[in-house]
């Protein structure tokens, strides 16, 4: 049995991968801050014929990581595959406060508080998730992570000013999934971060090129199913092409 993990899993990107992970074969582990939202989504998988299993999960709570961990390891034993996809940005954090959005974005409102709470989401639960999942991640045979990182987590690629937190918080996971990739090697997990594109999600918005079928898609047909051990540690385009840094 293949087993998937996959956080903030109630909608948008992470739903789909609950869903095109279920479809070839995989049981799910769904999960979202609130158990409600995740026994929802679940339920509507199930329609489809997905099994996904809702767990809740605060991706920034290390006691509720590693009891899901040990949950994990009871049930099943192992674990395959480990959607690091729980994120924030500067509106999705905001949720319509103007004033707490700008102390995201702009330079003459920027708040440290603010831009820490990113990196603590975005760039160290999923570090986290890895210190208590590695055990059964490494039962597994080839086990991989998948992190969800952005473009503007690039140096290279940021040419206008302004989205401090996020930009910041991207470009920390880079470095953090760098780290873990040979903290991990030994065990032969393997764990990479991918731009998944620009997507129609609450992050992306409505005019955003990838619907988030084709964004997942494209990620397990050029990265989840054809990386190797020799390419932990790298950042990729959902296209399976590097991404620079």
């Amino acid at each position: 049995m293949k087993i998937a993990l996959v956080t903030g899993a109630y909608k948008g990107l992470g739903l789909e991968w609950c869903r095109q992970l279920g479809k070839i074969g995989y049981t799910v582990i769904l999960t979202a801050r609130e158990i409600q939202k995740a026994k929802e989504a679940a339920d509507f998988l199930a329609k489809e014929g997905i099994t996904a299993v809702p767990k809740p999960l605060d991706v920034t709570n290390e006691s509720e990581i590693a009891s899901l961990a040990h949950w994990t390891e009871f049930n099943y034993g192992h674990l395959d595959v480990l959607i690091n996809n729980a994120g924030i940005n500067s509106s999705t954090r905001a949720k319509g406060d103007k004033h707490l959005m700008e102390k995201n974005l702009t330079l003459t409102s920027l708040d440290a508080n603010e831009v820490l709470n990113m990196i603590n989401v975005n760039a160290i639960a999923p570090v986290l998730m890895a210190k208590h999942f590695k055990h059964v991640l490494a039962k597994s045979n080839g086990a991989k992570i998948i992190n969800i990182g952005s473009w503007l987590g690039s140096i290279s690629e940021k040419n206008t000013g302004g989205n401090y937190s996020y930009s910041v918080s991207k470009s920390a996971l880079s470095m953090m999934n760098k780290i873990l990739s040979y903290d991990i090697e030994h065990d032969k997990i393997t764990t990479v971060v991918v731009n998944p594109g620009w997507v129609q999600t609450d992050m992306g918005g409505a005019r955003a090129g990838l619907t988030t079928e084709q964004s997942v898609k494209s990620v397990i047909d050029h990265v989840l199913n054809k990386i190797t051990l020799k390419d932990s540690g790298q950042f990729f385009n959902q296209d399976g092409k590097q991404h620079p840094w």
